[in-house]
């Protein structure tokens, strides 16, 4: 029932709605579904995005910090990078202090596919709160950063 997203917001309990963790849930699974649905035609995954985005700001990440970093469990993070492996967006290579380690680095083919990431990220971004002006974007921005204890971005 809640995983159903075209009930527009009026038809919404109205005591769910004065939670703005609610709010910010429903908003976060629209734009997710949306970003997901246009990056599907391009055969890439919003999870592979996160992974792709983790490696290029972390210089050399070994495959455990790039776990670590976003959440996900070891195992399926290998699935995800022998995905992006065979895609041509990373590679793997053992590291030559620790041979138990790899270390990973994003090729030129993963930087053009984050780019195009964002640009569809932006795009659905900007339809979704295109009921709030530039300044209330960023300030919502802001807040929502503040709020989870994030450095501003």
């Amino acid at each position: 029932m809640l995983a159903r997203m075209s009930a527009s917001p009026l038809d919404q309990p109205r005591a769910l709605l004065r939670w703005p963790t609610y709010v910010m849930g429903r908003l976060h699974r629209r734009g997710v579904g949306r970003i997901d649905a246009e990056l599907a035609g391009h055969g890439v995954a919003l999870r592979d995005y996160y992974v792709l985005v983790c490696i290029g700001e972390s210089g050399l990440p070994s495959q455990q910090r790039v776990a670590d970093r976003l959440g996900l469990d070891r195992s399926d993070l290998v699935k995800v990078l022998d995905r992006l492996e065979a895609a041509g967006w990373v590679s793997r290579e053992r590291d030559t202090e620790d041979r138990r380690r790899h270390v990973l680095t994003l090729t030129e083919h993963g930087r053009a596919t984050v780019g195009k990431v964002e640009e569809v990220s932006n795009a659905v971004n900007g339809e979704l709160l295109a009921r709030l002006s530039p300044g209330e974007q960023e300030t919502l921005h802001r807040l929502l950063l503040k709020a989870l204890g994030a450095p501003s971005a």
